[in-house]
């Protein structure tokens, strides 16, 4: 809601929407000036280099973390169906960034295990008002399926002990 808002209440033809952990480097900002210039699409998907407890994470799903953020005004809005992780509606074609933005996600360890148990339980808030049941064998075959994921087909494993904790 709140992004929407601010759709409608921008007087510009773009706006790049950036959170409070983010930064956007002098070479981002050149890029962003030139293709708005220069390209017709209607929204621009920014890599993020995702810093977890002061480290880089390079590798299980956690870059390039495409985020489609550089958008022509008039041609988006957000999905009033999804309150956290928004997902943008574009009536257009869009284009990837070559250059990252910076994104200091979880300080500590703490906030990031904080962090994901919140979103577990509006995730699971969610499902619930859905209709959606859990399943008891969900509970086993799902964290082993995403360690999968996020350490082995993702190469969480390139990041060495940091990508371990994070598949786990």
């Amino acid at each position: 809601g709140q992004r929407n808002a601010a759709l409608e209440a921008v007087d510009a033809a773009w706006i790049f929407f950036v959170d409070a952990d983010e930064r956007i480097t002098p070479e981002l900002a050149a890029e962003v000036r030139q293709v708005i210039a220069e390209r017709s699409e209607a929204g621009w998907w920014v890599p993020r280099h995702n810093f977890i407890a002061g480290h880089e994470v390079r590798h299980g799903g956690f870059y390039p973390d495409y985020q489609l953020r550089l958008l022509r005004r008039a041609c988006a809005r957000y999905d009033p169906e999804r309150p956290v992780h928004e997902v943008v509606l574009l009536d257009g074609e869009s284009g990837y960034l070559k250059q990252p933005m910076i994104h200091y996600n979880y300080a500590s360890w703490a906030q990031f295990h904080w962090k994901q148990r919140r979103y577990a339980q509006f995730e699971g808030r969610i499902l619930a008002e859905r209709g959606v049941k859990p399943w008891p064998h969900k509970f086993i075959r799902q964290p082993i399926r995403e360690f999968w994921r996020r350490y082995v087909t993702l190469q969480g494993y390139k990041d060495g002990w940091i990508g371990l904790k994070l598949g786990l």
